[in-house]
């Protein structure tokens, strides 16, 4: 078939025949649909603002309410009991070995006292559970260490139960304030 062909058959039709129908076009509803008076402002679609292109100026992001600086005073003071802890204890006597059962214990107590440090200073609503949590996990560790034989009770077993309670009660307290 030619290029003159083509010129000389009537328009919506080929030389082979009629033209196949259009395939149907979906419609918008008409509430999705921009007006051009409003392509450079927002317009409402379903209580969401959308734009179609980039606003002058992006609005700031809401602020958190959560945090406050009392919240992240408490986050360095359950941080600082954490490292407390350990620097209190002397140094194990005569020949230790690390007793693996106590490896899950660790890492709990490891990732709950991070995860209370982080979600206080951030102003998490479940900062104060996961308090509970790491005092509570402060608690056993502080139990475990006599028990495994590193050193005999002492002095520093009563300063670490003191840290532990006082991560578990400013934990408690903060879960009934925000309750």
């Amino acid at each position: 078939m030619s290029l003159a062909d083509h010129r000389s058959a009537a328009p919506g039709t080929t030389p082979a025949g009629p033209a196949p129908a259009p395939l149907p076009v979906p419609v918008e509803p008409a509430a999705a649909v921009v007006p051009p008076a409003a392509a450079t402002g927002p317009a409402e679609v379903a209580g969401v603002a959308t734009y179609a292109s980039a606003p002058p100026h992006w609005p700031a992001p809401p602020a958190r309410s959560g945090r406050t600086t009392g919240q992240q005073a408490l986050a360095v003071a359950f941080a600082l009991a954490w490292i407390a802890c350990p620097a209190v204890e002397p140094m194990p006597t005569g020949e230790v070995h690390y007793a693996l059962w106590q490896l899950p214990i660790d890492l709990a107590a490891v990732g709950s006292i991070v995860a209370a440090v982080v979600a206080l200073w951030r102003g998490s609503r479940y900062a104060a559970r996961l308090g509970l949590v790491a005092g509570a996990l402060m608690a056993v560790m502080t139990i475990i260490c006599p028990l495994a034989g590193h050193t005999p009770v002492g002095w520093w077993t009563w300063v670490q139960a003191g840290l532990s309670l006082f991560v578990m009660a400013s934990s408690a307290a903060l879960h009934r304030r925000t309750a």
